[in-house]
């Protein structure tokens, strides 16, 4: 496996896009509250922290980068009138804001402790700004699983049924390193082996689940999160709980073509733990949360495929096998895309 296997990157060229949900001089006041629909759910969210999400998480919720209407028009001039229709899973929203409230609240208790001042400045590369504030690891897979037939002449609704089927199959495993590879005993790659100790050794169980994991609806698509807080001086108690090549994700908005050579961020990596090792040694800093600075507002990810095979009970849909009989449980050949997503988000942190 080639250095530029471990860690790429994709230069930072956004061009002349706009920013994420159209951030201009209409939008200054951060207090003003938003109504979002999420698959007919309401939810009230002040646009302050509904920006203080970290991108991976605005991208899930605004994949074009801007607030649209019921009949998915593009709101141009945003009211507290307006409603704002967002295609995602309400549960996993709910999700979302919790911790991260959870962690707004301990940073106000912090600051009320301590009576530090509550703008402060910190260099990017400083790893002390995660003993200082709350910080959450966000961890998101995207899965996109195709199915073979289990015999030939199946019609499309048979075989629509047969996806949902192994769809809910699917979710059941909700182990997050399962995606990896993962088996007690069993050795992983070297570049996965780094992943999984890093992520383990900074809040993560090897045993873990994913704190949301659902079936997308009308696709065969599963999309999984969780968001693990990092043990530091502002928690007592952290949130309960490839190949993972990883690769900056742009915004929505961004052109940035697929085909763009990418440079390696593996000599950025090296780097970033040599200056780390010198800083540790004076400021007793965990070399695993440096790391993750190297995350911070800048998310990455990696796609890789895979395939298994899944037992699943076609008795309900009455699909006859070669002999005439009605197919029961079935091993059924699955192929499988997976999308890491990784990202580091600091809370109170401009």
């Amino acid at each position: 496996m080639s250095q530029q296997d471990v860690i790429t990157q994709v230069s930072n060229d956004l061009g002349s896009s706009q920013p994420i949900l159209g951030a201009t001089d209409e939008m200054e006041d951060y207090n003003t509250e938003i109504q979002m629909s999420l698959r007919g759910q309401m939810f009230t969210i002040t646009r302050d922290d509904l920006m203080a999400l970290p991108e991976s998480v605005l991208l899930c919720l605004f994949p074009n980068g801007v607030f649209v209407d019921k009949d998915g028009n593009v709101i141009t001039n945003l009211t507290e009138d307006d409603v704002v229709y967002v295609n995602f899973s309400p549960d996993c929203f709910q999700y979302i804001c919790s911790v991260f409230d959870s962690a707004v609240r301990d940073l106000q208790i912090q600051e009320q402790q301590q009576q530090s001042p509550k703008q402060q400045v910190y260099d990017i590369n400083d790893p002390s700004i995660l003993s200082d504030k709350p910080s959450i690891i966000v961890l998101r897979e995207d899965l996109d699983y195709y199915c073979i037939p289990p015999v030939t002449g199946l019609t499309a609704d048979q075989m629509r049924q047969v996806k949902i089927l192994v769809g809910h199959k699917l979710v059941s495993n909700n182990l997050i390193f399962d995606g990896l590879g993962y088996k007690p005993g069993k050795q992983l790659k070297p570049a996965e082996q780094h992943l999984m100790d890093m992520l383990c050794s900074s809040g993560f169980s090897v045993g873990g689940d994913w704190g949301h994991r659902s079936l997308e609806p009308g696709k065969t698509v599963i999309f999984s999160l969780t968001l693990v807080r990092l043990s530091n001086n502002t928690t007592a108690n952290s949130t309960p709980a490839g190949s993972p090549n990883l690769m900056p994700v742009s915004s929505a908005s961004s052109t940035v073509s697929t085909e763009r050579k990418r440079t390696s961020r593996l000599s950025t990596f090296a780097r970033a733990v040599s200056r780390a090792s010198s800083r540790t040694r004076k400021e007793k800093t965990n070399s695993n949360a440096t790391k993750l600075l190297l995350f911070w507002r800048k998310p990455a990810r990696k796609c890789w495929w895979s395939d298994v095979i899944e037992e699943v009970d076609l008795s309900s849909i009455g699909i006859k096998g070669p002999n005439g009989d009605i197919l029961g449980l079935t091993n059924l050949k699955v192929h499988i895309r997976r999308v890491w997503t990784l990202e580091l988000s600091i809370i109170g942190v401009q």
